[in-house]
């Protein structure tokens, strides 16, 4: 990132932090697996099997999130098909 930096190479530099950023979020999350939340005493802490949703409650989560994501991307077609083009100067000011 440093090298990067000083050779004015903006985006690799960008890149290398992203890259710094996720190594460290990743270190720490395989560092305390299966723990989601540590406490004192080991009884108490939240673990990725106690704070999990049901079976059906992660299926019905995901079916949900499909479809919604097809929502949003068909909104997202339509709406730039819509306003698709140039505008010009000379149709706003007849507006």
């Amino acid at each position: 990132m440093g090298y990067f930096n000083v050779a004015r190479r903006d985006l690799l530099s960008f890149f290398s932090s992203c890259v710094f950023i996720i190594g460290l979020l990743t270190s720490a999350a395989f560092g305390i697996y299966p723990m989601v939340l540590p406490a004192t005493d080991r009884v108490h802490s939240l673990t990725i099997y106690n704070a999990s949703a049901s079976a059906y409650g992660q299926i019905m989560g995901l079916a949900w999130w499909i479809f919604g994501m097809l929502l949003a991307i068909i909104y997202f077609v339509v709406t730039y098909r819509l306003f698709w083009g140039k505008v010009s100067v000379a149709n706003r000011a007849r507006e």
